[in-house]
């Protein structure tokens, strides 16, 4: 992937992306800057388990000035999964989080079906690749150079009946 010219600044006073149900912290936050200009904030909660990671990464894009107001704004989230070398999947979600819910008032909803047609996409895509990249909290999501996701390289899921080929009469 090539360098980003965004700089991502997690929140020091978050943890780990932990679930709840496994005593962990819900979620952590952080900010994007483009050169010193703040231009986005995000919010990321697990959606997955330890051994099949995945989270919601929320994000508010747009001004951030002082006296800038949330329709200058635009809130959007994509669930991730540990990718390949082009960088973790993304699919569109609905922008609410449940460890966030003030996400939704900080922007303008774009809707996950209105992703794939917005101008913005390609840009809006590679801004949550550089929070993955640029968060070493999220590193689940990454690919470490052997081209498994970073901790999982050579891990295999679970095996399960239904996986079984049909028995030959």
């Amino acid at each position: 992937m090539n360098a980003s010219p965004w700089r991502v600044a997690p929140d020091p006073d978050d943890d780990v992306p932990l679930c709840t149900c496994c005593a962990g912290a819900p979620g952590v936050r952080g900010a994007v800057h483009e050169g010193e200009t703040p231009i986005a904030v995000y919010y990321a909660e697990p959606a997955g388990m330890p051994k099949y990671p995945m989270l919601r990464l929320g994000l508010v894009v747009g001004r951030f000035a002082d006296e800038a107001r949330p329709q200058e704004r635009r809130a959007l989230c994509f669930v991730c999964r540990p990718g390949d070398a082009d960088g973790a999947q993304l699919e569109p979600s609905e922008p609410w989080l449940a460890s966030f819910p003030e996400m939704s008032q900080l922007g303008l909803r774009l809707a996950p079906e209105d992703l794939a047609a917005d101008a913005d996409a390609p840009r809006l895509r590679a801004l949550a690749q550089a929070v993955i990249a640029g968060d070493d909290r999220l590193a689940p999501m990454r690919v470490d150079a052997t081209g498994g996701a970073k901790g999982r390289a050579g891990a295999r899921r679970h095996a399960f009946a239904a996986d079984a080929p049909e028995p030959q009469g």
